[in-house]
This record gives C-alpha cells, sequence and structure tokens, in this order.
C-alpha cells in the first residue's frame, strides 16, 4: 500500500516539474525568438504646443519575459496588452514585463520646447532589450511647428502638409531612430541607395562624388545651416552647411564608415576624399601624396584606382592594398604607399617598380629592385654587388662604401660624382647614385663603366651579364 502511495506521488510530482519545465522552456525560447523573429512597432508621435505624445504599438512579440526601457524624461507612462488590458508589470519599477502572444501599447509624454529654431529629439522612444531586430514605421502629426521641416535617421516614406496639421511617415530597420526638426524647410535628395541628404535648396556639395560613395547601411545627411558643429547620431548625420571644408570632412567620414583601415591608416582616408573632390587634402604629406598622383597618373587611372579602392567592401585596406590596386588598375608597380604610409617621416617620391623578373649573370635575383624615375633606370645596388661577388671592406660609414673584388677596390662617395678605382680617381658626368630610406641605388647606365656590365632585356625579363 505505501509502495503504491509513493509511486503515484512520484508520478505526480514528475507531472508538475515536467509541467514548470516546459512553460520556463517556452518562455526562454520565445524570448530568445524574439531577437530573429520580424517584430513590428508603430509610432504615433502628435505634437502639439508643449509636448509630444506618443501612442507606440508593438506587434508579433513572442510570449515572454521583457526588459523594457522608457524615455528617460517620458512622463504619464501606460502599458496596455492586446484588448485594452494592463500590462502585467513583474517588478516595481515598471521595467520588466510578462508578455502574452498579444499586441503590446505604450502610451507616453515628453516635453517640448515652445520656440526653437532647430531640435535633435533622442531617447524619444521606448526599447525593448530582447528584441534588436525589428521593423519601425513612425507617423508624426505636426500641430505646432507649422513652418518647418522634420526629417529622421530613417527614410521618408511620406509628406503632406494639410490645413490644419503637417504630417510625416517614416520607416526603418531600427528600433528608435533620432528625430530633427528646424524652421528652414528641409528638401531630400537620394544620392544613392543608402545615402540620402537633406538640405536647404540644392546641397553645396559635388554631387557626382557623393552618388559614388555608397554606404554599407543606409545614412541620411542633414545639411543645416543651423548646426555648428557636424554630429552623429546612428544613422542621421547633421553637418554644419556654411562651415569651411564641410565637403571634405563629410567625405572623409563617409568614407571611415564604409571602408575598415587599421590604427595609424587615417590618412587614407584623407587620400581618397581629397583625391575624389580634387581638393587639398588635410594633412600636408597626403596633399604631397595627392599631387604626386595627379602628376604620374592619367585621369583614367585615377579613376579606375579610385573605383577599386571603393569597392573593398569589409576587405581592410592599407598602404599595400593600395599599391597592389595601382598595379592591377593602371599597371603600375609600385611602393610608393608604403614608402609614405608613416606619417611621422619625411615624404618619399614616386618610383615606378620594374615588375620583370632579373638575372645577374645568369641567376635569377630575387631581393634586387629597378625602378624608374625621370627617364633613368636604377638598380638597388648592395644586393647588386654582393650577387656580383663583391666584399664590401667598411660598412661602418652610411655615406661612402669600399668594396673589392679579385684584388680590385673601388671606393665611392655617394654624394659625389667621383669614385676611386686602385687609387686612381674617376668621375661621372652625373651622380649615378641617389639614397631612398637608406637604401642605395644606382643608375643603370653606369654599369658598362664601372663593371663593364651590359643590360639586355625583352617583355619578361632583365639580364645584367
Amino acid at each position: 500500500m505505501l509502495t503504491k502511495r509513493v509511486i503515484r506521488f512520484s508520478l505526480i510530482l514528475a507531472s508538475v516539474v515536467g509541467c514548470i519545465l516546459i512553460i520556463q522552456w517556452k518562455g526562454y525560447t520565445s524570448v530568445k525568438d524574439a531577437a530573429t523573429l520580424n517584430i513590428e512597432q508603430t509610432f504615433s508621435v502628435r505634437h502639439t504646443h508643449d509636448e509630444f505624445a506618443v501612442k507606440q504599438v508593438i506587434a508579433n512579440l513572442p510570449e515572454g519575459m521583457y526588459s523594457v526601457r522608457f524615455p528617460a524624461k517620458a512622463m504619464e507612462i501606460d502599458c496596455k496588452s492586446g484588448e485594452d488590458k494592463a500590462c502585467r508589470w513583474v517588478n516595481g519599477s515598471n521595467s520588466k514585463l510578462k508578455a502574452k502572444d498579444e499586441t503590446l501599447t505604450f502610451s507616453y509624454k515628453l516635453k517640448a520646447p515652445k520656440k526653437v529654431s532647430g531640435l535633435l529629439l533622442e531617447d524619444w522612444g521606448a526599447i525593448i532589450e530582447e528584441a534588436p531586430n525589428i521593423t519601425t514605421r513612425i507617423q508624426l502629426t505636426e500641430h505646432n511647428w507649422r513652418n518647418g521641416t522634420w526629417a529622421a535617421g530613417a527614410e521618408l516614406a511620406g509628406m503632406e502638409k494639410m490645413e490644419a496639421i503637417d504630417y510625416y511617415v517614416f520607416e526603418t530597420e531600427d528600433r528608435v531612430p533620432p528625430l530633427y526638426w528646424q524652421e528652414n524647410a528641409l528638401a531630400p535628395m537620394e544620392m544613392n541607395q543608402h545615402l540620402t541628404i537633406y538640405s536647404e535648396g540644392k546641397p553645396p556639395l559635388n554631387t557626382s562624388v557623393f552618388q559614388k560613395l555608397v554606404p554599407d547601411e543606409k545614412l541620411f545627411i542633414i545639411m543645416s545651416g543651423h548646426a555648428k558643429e557636424l554630429a552623429e547620431t546612428g544613422k542621421l548625420i547633421i553637418v554644419p552647411k556654411n562651415k569651411k571644408n564641410v565637403e571634405e570632412e563629410l567625405a572623409r567620414l563617409l568614407l571611415e564608415r564604409k571602408l575598415s583601415f587599421r590604427k595609424g591608416n587615417e590618412w587614407i582616408p584623407d587620400l581618397i576624399a581629397s583625391v575624389m573632390l580634387d581638393t587639398p587634402a588635410h594633412n600636408n604629406k597626403v596633399e604631397k601624396m595627392r599631387k604626386t598622383m595627379l602628376s604620374v597618373l592619367t585621369e583614367d587611372q585615377i579613376e579606375r584606382w579610385l573605383e577599386s579602392s571603393l569597392s573593398a567592401g569589409s576587405e581592410m585596406i592599407t598602404s599595400e592594398m593600395l599599391d597592389e590596386l595601382l598595379e592591377d588598375t593602371a599597371g603600375i608597380k609600385t611602393d610608393f604607399f608604403q614608402k609614405n604610409a608613416d606619417m611621422g617621416k619625411a615624404f618619399q617620391p614616386f618610383y615606378f617598380l620594374d615588375r620583370r623578373k632579373i638575372y645577374i649573370e645568369g641567376r635569377k635575383a630575387e631581393d634586387i629592385k629597378i625602378l624608374f624615375q625621370n627617364d633613368r633606370t636604377y638598380i638597388s645596388f648592395i644586393p647588386l654587388i654582393k650577387k656580383l661577388g663583391f666584399r664590401i671592406l667598411d660598412p661602418s660609414k652610411p655615406d661612402e662604401m669600399m668594396i673589392e673584388k679579385n684584388g680590385d677596390k673601388y671606393h665611392f662617395v655617394f654624394s659625389k660624382k667621383l669614385f676611386a678605382k686602385n687609387g686612381q680617381q674617376f668621375g661621372f658626368q652625373k651622380n649615378p647614385f641617389f639614397t631612398d630610406q637608406n637604401e642605395i641605388y644606382l643608375d643603370a647606365a653606369a654599369l658598362k663603366g664601372l663593371f663593364d656590365l651590359e643590360v639586355k632585356e625583352n617583355s619578361d625579363e632583365i639580364n645584367i651579364q
């Protein structure tokens, strides 16, 4: 008899525990689903003389426990579930509620200034922490500020000025986008599928350039005469239209948001923006780089290099990549950007690097570079003499060098047109040496007179013998 009671009790207990676990699991999975489901919310915002009255309706929210964050300055907060039932708050601060699979409706008010020339409205909507992915529609009714324009960090789906009100509809995939109003009328202009610019009349920008700057996400720019400094808030960027160099500053900002750069490579968006806009770069060294590019590259080569740079996507843009893109798009091999990547070092001039294979007395030379400058061909000197079998006698003096092979000794002073061979002095018409980042280069035209070497070349290789 006792055994039967124990068995019956155990079955009842197991059933109760099972139900509890099922309920808990359902609640857990429902809240987890909220992060992936297509939840929809609609804001109805009504602006009267001194307040914003907000009604926020959230649909498709799965059953579960949710944390709700209302605007810090919200007043007269009310919450309804389904058919006008009071929400079930589970704490005294009304920040955590238990929701069933029903529509949630929040109502609250925010104070509004009575008279302003411009207003940025942030932290104005309630946020459900467990629902980051949400489709938002904002229906804004303006009763008071009839002479101005509303904009948002969201797409303008509709606008109509009526007899008694102005009516706006904005749509976005974000939870609570910022809203912006100013008394001077704003008109939106779509630059591309991800960039819309609001301005007071025609935007003071090179629109053909900004049409090419396609951000990874939708951004909304406001060119405002009221703004004093550039400000970013979410997908809304407010730009002082009368500020000097505002076009360059905005282009750099969009490039920084579109492309990926390593720390220390902040000069890259400055360079790309200045080349695109054909305006001086912000940094003096970057400006020298820009001018050099304009002097050695054709307009078509620059255009193709820019197009490839802007198409990098999520790939990290480095100085090495910029050099590689120049080779890919213009057929020019150089290490120009790599040599100038450190903004703390002096500017280095542009050289074309020869892409052909190099052979020294029949042996392939991987460590020798040949470059071109001002119609002269230069070869890296120290790797060359080592390949030729010379021995450096005194490497301690960076400005001169003594080498020896088979009893012949040479003494070079790199800053002079003179050299000595076995104690006898000789001279060149022009100094055949130049130094680039502590590497010595020799004019290839001097190889015959110095070492009795011939240079033979074709489209694939260079032979020095």
